[in-house]
């Protein structure tokens, strides 16, 4: 009887155990970042907030450093439900959805408030809804940062740049402000760079200082010209088919467990700035732009603004105008 009783129990426990297992719902997230990074302690926080919050339920995995492919083809199997979240960067991004590359306009901004003005008004909700257009769930506006030149000499007279041998990324921000200022770009994935500058392919390039610091570019092109011409912000992506499947409590855990976009904003903009310092504090050539020079740089760049805007589509030509005149509204 007692035996008949414990076996009962027994099954009664497996049971219980496989019912558990199987109402656990598991969610893949990719990024490129490297563990370690702010980018993934951001998820990881996120990861934690989540699984608390929904005793479990949901168990978020993470696949740093490029673990599920690159971010253009994150990117597509988000969109497709193979991946369930992509962490992305704005030049991911912008391939896929143009407009987005309006507000990676080279020289267009110059501080960060007015960027983080724009995209927490309508401005930004109307370019969340055109990633949502694309079939995934945007969760949140990212940090990727600004993006400054460094080159091989000191290039911050904008004269040096013509006929300078440029790495152009294969983006349309990249190749508008190369050619703006008539250097003799070339065309490279970021993954090739270091190589091309030591051979001597390219003598320059852009980079965020996190990157510039980290891939150690400094070493093959020292100087870095605080240009803070363009900026990038990136974006948490959800696969549609993965979000619809969820139930109402899951979706709120997950938007509530997000970190606040100030703290991640304020972390990666720290570490960019303590990066670029110690770079600077062991020899590194920093040169800080005169107003003079910036508004070289500026004015070079600006005539080619409308051949820039025209090129990324007719969505991109309509939503400019009010872009610029959020950036007025937001102090610029």
């Amino acid at each position: 009887m007692k035996k008949g009783i414990l076996g009962a129990l027994c099954a009664t426990a497996v049971a219980i155990t496989a019912t558990s297992a199987l109402a656990k719902t598991e969610i893949k997230v990719a990024s490129i970042a490297p563990k370690g990074t702010p980018w993934i302690k951001l998820l990881e926080s996120w990861e934690a907030a989540v699984e608390k919050a929904t005793h479990g339920e949901i168990d978020i995995q993470l696949f740093p450093g490029g673990q599920l492919g690159n971010e253009f083809d994150v990117y597509k199997q988000v969109q497709r439900g193979r991946i369930d979240v992509g962490s992305l960067s704005g030049a991911a991004m912008a391939e896929n959805v143009p407009e987005l590359a309006l507000m990676s306009t080279p020289f267009l901004f110059r501080n960060t408030a007015t960027i983080d003005c724009v995209y927490d008004g309508a401005v930004g909700k109307k370019l969340a809804g055109l990633v949502e257009a694309k079939g995934m769930k945007h969760l949140q506006w990212g940090e990727t940062g600004w993006v400054y030149i460094y080159a091989k000499e000191d290039l911050s007279d904008v004269n040096l740049a013509k006929g300078y041998k440029a790495r152009v990324a294969p983006q349309p921000m990249s190749r508008t402000l190369w050619n703006s200022v008539g250097a003799n770009g070339i065309e490279i994935p970021y993954a090739e760079t270091p190589a091309a500058l030591q051979t001597g392919m390219v003598r320059a390039g852009e980079s965020a200082a996190i990157s510039f610091v980290a891939f150690g570019l400094g070493k093959v092109a020292p100087h870095f010209m605080k240009t803070a011409h363009m900026h990038q912000a990136g974006a948490l992506v959800f696969s549609e088919k993965k979000w619809k499947s969820l139930s109402k409590d899951h979706q709120k855990a997950l938007m509530e467990g997000l970190p606040p976009l100030s703290q991640s904003r304020k972390e990666l903009r720290g570490l960019s700035e303590a990066m670029l310092a110690g770079y600077a504090q062991k020899g590194g050539p920093v040169h800080e732009l005169s107003e003079a020079e910036r508004s070289a740089w500026t004015n070079a760049v600006k005539p080619q603004w409308p051949a820039f805007v025209k090129s990324l589509g007719s969505g991109a030509e309509k939503l400019w105008p009010e872009i610029l005149s959020a950036k007025k509204a937001c102090g610029e």
